[in-house]
């Protein structure tokens, strides 16, 4: 008499699932290790110079928020849309007013980071100027002042004198041109009087930024960049990853080599109100788009 065994595949076919499974939790625990991240430097050859054939476009372009206190625990004090331009190789310095996002939750950007800290920040200029903002840089006055004294000193035309008092040291910056290291430039942005008002103090630091890049800039290559990127990253508050720098880095590089005194500024109009806010004319807004390249 011929037996019939019972057949079990649902057996296989329950080894075959538990075993697959094994498989794909192994695969995304390593895959850090299996897959890593690209990190590779688009429009760079293997040493990181800059290719013949680079050519950037918009995909290039990036804005970010910097943010500037004087300690490491206070809340910033200044803060400004940076916005990078690869096509017309422009990276210009947008400060903006504390009070720019009232209307939208009754809160001054210093409050917003005491209670969001800064990816609060930068939505909060992300709804009032409609600008998308890539990352976030937070230094205070050692992180800034270390970063522009590596950069180099800045000519600078001081348009009045200044006597600024900064605890117990005083510096007079005689009107004129003169030659501005880091700590003056720190001085000079958050700290001196300016009677004419908040317009005053941003030409100032409008200036200051761009010239800071435009006497600066012309010699950095690839492992110069990578040390400013590596002391932004190590010493200051920052979202700014590799990926976004590495993606990003030839085109600045390529505007380093054939821009033309790239750093620019432009200053915010619009009305202040009573209750300390400002509200930015969409005319102005207009203007930060163009210049970020959007419209």
């Amino acid at each position: 008499m011929t037996v019939h065994r019972k057949s079990n595949w649902y057996v296989y076919l329950l080894s075959f699932g538990i075993t697959a499974a094994f498989v794909i939790m192994a695969i995304l625990a390593f895959k850090w290790y299996l897959f890593p991240e690209n990190t590779e430097e688009v429009g760079a050859n293997k040493n990181g110079e800059l290719t013949d054939d680079f050519h950037p476009t918009d995909d290039y372009n990036f804005n970010l928020i910097t943010m500037l206190s004087d300690g490491s625990a206070d809340a910033p004090e200044l803060f400004m849309l940076v916005s990078y331009n690869a096509v017309d190789s422009r990276l210009i310095f947008v400060p903006l007013p504390s009070g720019i996002s009232v209307g939208r939750d009754e809160r001054t950007l210093p409050n917003i980071y005491a209670a969001q800290g800064g990816a609060g920040v930068v939505a909060a200029v992300e709804n009032a100027i409609g600008v998308r903002c890539d990352c976030y840089i937070k230094m205070d006055r050692t992180s800034f002042c270390d970063l522009v004294s590596s950069f180099g000193n800045v000519e600078y035309s001081v348009r009045k004198t200044l006597i600024v008092k900064d605890g117990t040291e005083t510096e007079t910056f005689n009107a004129g041109l003169r030659l501005i290291t880091g700590e003056s430039i720190f001085r000079l942005m958050m700290i001196a009087d300016f009677e004419e008002g908040e317009s005053f103090r941003f030409n100032c630091v409008g200036e200051l930024m761009s010239e800071l890049i435009n006497q600066n800039f012309r010699d950095v290559d690839t492992s110069l960049m990578d040390t400013y990127y590596q002391m932004i990253t190590e010493n200051a508050e920052t979202n700014l990853t590799e990926v976004l720098y590495r993606s990003r880095k030839a085109a600045l590089l390529n505007t380093i080599e054939y821009g033309s005194n790239p750093g620019e500024f432009y200053i915010p109009y619009g009305e202040y109100t009573d209750d300390g806010g400002f509200k930015i004319s969409e005319n102005s807004i207009t203007s930060i788009r163009q210049r970020a390249g959007l419209e």
